[in-house]
């Protein structure tokens, strides 16, 4: 078929029309796609992958065969307005989540981790004592009556002295006394003895993490980057995603020396007590800031007339290094010397004459920092051995 044209503009318009055309069929030889044919391909494929892994993963979620762990912790986990984040009161819920690791977790009326789901009378006619802490504290990866705080429970019970745990993940001596006020003049509870738990992370957290607002409340420095929203979205919307850190953390591993404890060791947040540059580079600056809310805490508690005691202990990396002379034990030493109060030092305990591989192993979580079951009956019956509390209560 022959095309005849009117005029010189009408067959150019046809050519420009036929060449528009193909733009959009397919690309010539010239093209980017043809040029890398296997890169085409990869990226192909690593597209169909990601497309089928987030499709799945959100079927999996509708029909409950699969719940991210960030989805289920949001359950417990809730905001304070007061003291930044807490666990949510009255929760009877038996698929915990740490890790890889299934657990009961139980909350009182107050928001603290409990044997059971109850109610927590403001005043008692007991003697009752409240410890605070961190993630250590709260016992994550444990039920209640396992973690060193609930066999304290059960123990001081028979003597007729209360126990309750104030305790939650990534607190801070800024959310310590934060939550202990509120706790005193808002909430109206009354006890006779806290006991603060104070972790390495606690002064990476007082300088990365925790400020006061306007009105006095905790709340972050600044709000979660890109990196950790990006996570949480791979995290509630993929499998496959999701689960890559864990590969990239195990081919890393497998080219250390003690693969075995390569997961509980070398955490940067505890890097301050062992090496002179971190010290020196943020951790100056969180002892003091995390002495002064001490400062505080001890000063409200003693015009209450409540007694305070301090416990500190290592982690898996101080245990490995042996550092029994620890920058953390001669700080909070020369801290309870001036204010005089006890401090429960379990850095022997867990620092001894033996090898110190055969200790991480049988107290701590296999691949994290935090005690198992055995690491926490350790640390309840060394504190009970110490604690210097009423020999009759009533």
């Amino acid at each position: 078929m022959v095309w005849k044209f009117h005029s010189h503009s009408e067959k150019f318009e046809y050519l420009e029309t036929i060449s528009l055309l193909q733009s959009f069929s397919m690309p010539t030889r010239n093209h980017w796609i043809w040029r890398h044919p296997r890169l085409t391909i990869i990226l192909t494929i690593i597209i169909v992958v990601i497309g089928l892994d987030f499709l799945l993963a959100n079927v999996a979620i509708m029909l409950g065969l699969y719940r991210p762990q960030h989805s289920i912790e949001t359950y417990y986990r809730i905001r304070h307005e007061a003291y930044n984040h807490t666990l949510a009161p009255n929760i009877d819920f038996s698929e915990g989540r740490w890790g890889g690791i299934g657990y009961r977790l139980d909350t009182n009326s107050l928001g603290f981790k409990d044997r059971a789901a109850r109610t927590v009378p403001l005043s008692t006619g007991s003697y009752r004592v409240l410890f605070i802490g961190d993630s250590f504290t709260e016992g994550v990866g444990i039920q209640y009556t396992d973690t060193f705080v609930g066999i304290i429970h059960a123990m001081l019970e028979k003597r007729g002295i209360e126990t309750l745990n104030a305790g939650v993940i990534s607190y801070s001596p800024i959310i310590y006394l934060r939550k202990i006020q509120y706790l005193l003049n808002d909430v109206g509870l009354e006890f006779d003895h806290l006991t603060v738990c104070i972790d390495l992370s606690d002064i990476t957290d007082e300088v990365d993490l925790y400020k006061y607002d306007e009105q006095g409340n905790v709340v972050l420095q600044s709000p979660p980057g890109l990196g950790v929203a990006l996570k949480h979205f791979m995290t509630e919307n993929s499998i496959l995603l999701s689960n890559l850190r864990i590969l990239f953390r195990v081919i890393k591993k497998s080219a250390q020396k003690d693969k075995e404890f390569y997961d509980a060791l070398n955490r940067p947040r505890n890097r301050w007590s062992l090496d002179d540059k971190a010290f020196r580079t943020y951790a100056r600056e969180g002892l003091v800031k995390a002495a002064r809310y001490m400062d505080e805490l001890a000063e409200l508690l003693q015009q209450r007339g409540i007694a305070l005691s301090i416990v500190v202990y290592p982690w898996p990396d101080q245990i490995y290094h042996r550092v029994l002379e620890s920058k953390q034990v001669a700080f909070w030493k020369e801290w309870t010397d001036h204010h005089e109060v006890q401090l429960i030092n379990l850095y022997p305990t867990f620092i001894e004459d033996r090898e110190p591989r055969a200790v991480i192993k049988e107290f701590y979580i296999k691949g994290d920092i935090h005690w198992n079951k055995a690491g926490h009956a350790l640390v309840a019956n060394k504190i009970l051995e110490k604690l210097d509390l009423p020999v009759d209560p009533l």
